[in-house]
């Protein structure tokens, strides 16, 4: 009999990756038949996409509480499709697919969870509901193998999809790097708040270094019209790319929307700002229920600072200023050599919340 798989990635970054995972399916179970939530790379893929993750890409706790009908139904349709299926997989995404989780396990289906939560953020209690209801989990950092081991749940490390799929250039010289990269996140709505702001930003900074290029990342998922109405407002003179790469790999500095986009500048050893715009009531809810933030960048770095709110663009001009000046002025600063300075500023990551 074929195997019927239902498949949830509500994301950007979740549809990449499950693309992979999709082909791979496919290869070895030529007549299964995959369907669920997804975006137009598990469709290429072969996967019969019932529902868009763009249809429902909203940024924080009340965009979700404004979007709850929508959810809803959303919900609803996906659990009649795991209704009939053998099994569920999960691909991040935790707000909808622990409840996912929950009712598959309840239907006595199989459940795996690729790319799980990220639990050393959200604390032990998302650890404690996936081993009640989650067969099989693949962890995308390695320290996340002993929290899943340690609940006696059966768990896999299977490295991050981005480094496995990605061919990345090799990290740029500091002396061949200029400019600041902006990069607003994927989501129209992140775009349309943060753009405005992160341009606002580099403008303050091209007041402090005359000439500075500065170079805006397009997300393929968002309506390039977006960004050339937001940036021919601002008036600043930029450069819009395609994609992260093009935009990290030869800046000096970046300024970057939470995201996977913050372990691409940390593969290109870009130093980066992280930040996000959010309102006080989702600033607050977020200080209660996570435990850690910003992003893969600071996990990989001694060198970072947790969640703060800021209210004006202030702070983040002065984190960027700084990763600005050259080596030779770091060290002078801290009383290091330079060989002692370069390393650890090449991955400096500093989480900042602009209101």
């Amino acid at each position: 009999m074929a195997s019927r798989i239902v498949l949830c990635a509500g994301e950007l970054s979740g549809d990449m990756h499950a693309a992979h995972v999709v082909s791979a399916l496919y290869r070895h179970l030529p007549g299964a038949h995959i369907t669920g939530m997804a975006g137009a790379l598990c469709a290429e893929a072969g996967m019969d996409v019932r529902f868009q993750y763009r249809d429902y890409a909203v940024i924080g706790f009340t965009g979700i509480l404004a979007s709850l009908p929508r959810f809803h139904r959303l919900e609803k349709n996906l659990r009649a499709l795991i209704d009939d299926a053998d099994l569920f997989i999960a691909v991040d995404y935790p707000g909808l697919n622990l409840r996912l989780c929950d009712y598959a396990h309840e239907r006595g289906k199989r459940v795996l969870y690729y790319i799980a939560p990220q639990v050393w953020a959200w604390g032990a209690r998302r650890v404690e509901r996936m081993r009640r209801t989650v067969d099989s989990v693949a962890v995308v950092l390695p320290f996340e193998t002993r929290i899943y081991r340690e609940a006696g749940m059966n768990v896999e490390f299977i490295g991050h999809p981005f480094i496995t799929d990605h061919e990345l250039p090799a990290p740029v010289d500091e002396g061949a790097r200029d400019g600041i990269a902006l990069l607003p996140g994927s989501r129209t709505g992140e775009v349309t708040s943060l753009l405005p702001i992160f341009l606002e930003a580099a403008r303050h900074l091209r007041e402090r270094h005359r000439g500075l290029p500065v170079t805006v990342s397009r997300s393929p998922v968002v309506n390039r019209d977006l960004y050339d109405t937001i940036v021919g407002r601002s008036a600043l003179d930029v450069t819009l790319v395609d994609g992260a790469v093009g935009a990290l790999s030869r800046a000096r500095v970046a300024l970057v929307a939470s995201g996977t986009a913050t372990l691409e500048s940390a593969l290109l050893e870009t130093p980066l700002v992280i930040a996000y715009r959010t309102g006080r009531l989702n600033y607050a809810l977020a200080k209660r229920l996570i435990s850690d933030f910003g992003g893969f960048g600071r996990l990989l770095s001694a060198d970072a600072e947790a969640i703060k709110r800021v209210s004006d663009l202030g702070e983040s001009t002065v984190a960027a200023l700084k990763m600005l000046k050259t080596p030779e002025d770091i060290a002078a600063q801290r009383g290091l050599t330079v060989e002692q300075v370069a390393p650890a500023a090449l991955l400096k990551a500093r989480a900042e919340v602009s209101e």
